[in-house]
């Protein structure tokens, strides 16, 4: 079953987003690991490709903005990107953090528990700027594949023909609809695009949006969520997971709750 229609540990899943984005670098493994030791139980990343179709973490479309380089992710090859410093922007401390690639990702979470004593799992995003944005589907569901991590990834995407593809390649692989702007018909879409989970941006989200896709056997995420009280807020209506940049305050919130391990 996918993870987070299971009942989560605490009262929701904790979703590193980007890692522990606050803390350290983005979509980093010094942002992941340290989103670990804060107590997610799933890591959020993104992921490009390099100019030779290699899936990387990064947000942007180019390098400009976390690292010490410039240009296109998808002009750089694989060995040009692993030269940049993903580091030093956010930090001195991070100096020489490298960008790393989603096999590196899935072959390092294959091995790793959370806090909480369950395998950590990934929601993995697939964005669709680049001119060859569509090959994403296909490259990501072949890594995720070959590293035997179908059951503890979900792929996430704004492009409603990604998520299509990714389910047309493997069944067993989890997915969610991202929205930042309000969906007409969201069930309907989730049942055309076969998805498992709706993640709506925290402003969309609302109790009855949760209690009408638990009714339909669909999951319900939320993010990027950094406020206490928005966080128990959300708590309180049974939101599957809720994505956050502060791992460490959400943690406290639900080992504060009753129940919590």
């Amino acid at each position: 079953m996918f993870r987070l229609k299971q009942p989560a540990p605490r009262s929701c899943w904790l979703v590193g987003h980007r890692g522990a984005m606050a803390y350290a670098p983005e979509n980093t493994m010094a942002s992941f690991l340290c989103a670990q030791k804060m107590g997610a139980e799933f890591l959020e990343c993104d992921i490009h490709l390099t100019r030779e179709k290699t899936c990387v973490l990064m947000h942007d479309e180019t390098v400009s903005r976390t690292t010490n380089g410039t240009g296109y992710l998808q002009d750089l090859t694989l060995d040009a990107v692993r030269a940049l410093d993903a580091g030093s922007w956010f930090s001195p401390d991070f100096q020489g953090e490298k960008v790393p690639t989603l096999e590196e990702l899935l072959q390092w979470a294959k091995n790793q528990t959370s806090l909480t004593g369950f395998q950590l799992g990934l929601a993995v995003e697939l964005k669709n700027g680049q001119a060859r944005a569509s090959e994403l589907p296909d490259l990501a569901v072949d890594q995720v594949s070959r590293a035997g991590m179908e059951s503890r990834v979900v792929v996430v995407s704004y492009d409603q023909d990604m998520l299509k593809r990714v389910k047309a390649l493997n069944q067993r692989i989890a997915t969610g609809i991202l929205y930042k702007l309000p969906l007409e018909h969201p069930f309907k879409l989730a049942k055309e695009l076969d998805a498992d989970a709706l993640f709506p941006r925290r402003h969309l989200l609302t109790k009855e949006l949760i209690a009408q896709a638990h009714n339909r056997g669909i999951a319900v995420a939320t993010w990027a969520v950094d406020d206490p009280a928005e966080m128990r807020e959300f708590l309180s209506w049974n939101v599957d997971a809720i994505a956050t940049n502060v791992p460490d305050r959400l943690n406290e919130i639900l080992n504060s709750k009753p129940g919590s391990p």
